[in-house]
């Protein structure tokens, strides 16, 4: 069965404005074309598609998820190299990991604190607080830490404010 850009963007979830993108990058060159161009996906080039987002997910660039699926279609002899494009891609996905479970432990400790702050009835994080001046080292880690996700938030090419500043000390 064959399956317009429409249906294929019902089924996956993923954007008809997407699949025309990698359409256009070379990354779906396996799709068939009738003679007025209209794309149509079989159901192994609807698993191609699926794939192709789970690696966007995991941050792949397009130019090498089309490398990869031009080694794949050259066959068999070229899985080592496609393995090895993977094992890279696993081991920057899990230092990018590590990276978020030191932010989330740093965002816990700011949790923390403010449910400290909020039981004690003190806000050290006003400037008219006699507590002020005691946030310094707590501010500058936790501004230190949401750096650090917005840094990996915008390498996923999540639009963030690059100056977000939650404790409101500059």
């Amino acid at each position: 069965m064959a399956y317009t850009i429409i249906e294929v963007a019902q089924k996956t979830g993923i954007s008809p404005h997407t699949l025309r993108f990698w359409a256009k990058k070379g990354v779906l060159p396996f799709v068939e074309r009738d003679k007025n161009g209209v794309k149509y996906f079989s159901n192994s080039d609807i698993e191609w598609v699926r794939w192709i987002n789970w690696f966007r997910k995991t941050n792949m660039s397009v130019e090498d998820i089309r490398k990869y699926v031009n080694l794949a279609l050259r066959g068999d002899g070229t899985a080592r190299e496609r393995m090895a494009m993977l094992e890279r891609q696993q081991r920057a996905l899990l230092a990018e990991i590590e990276e978020l479970k030191e932010v989330a432990s740093k965002l816990d400790y700011k949790l923390d604190y403010y449910a400290k702050m909020i039981e004690n009835g003190q806000d050290a994080m006003n400037p008219n607080s006699k507590e002020y001046v005691k946030c310094d080292k707590a501010c500058e880690e936790t501004n230190k830490a949401v750096k650090k996700v917005l840094k990996l938030s915008n390498r996923r090419n999540i639009n963030y404010e690059n100056n977000i500043n939650i404790s409101g000390v500059k």
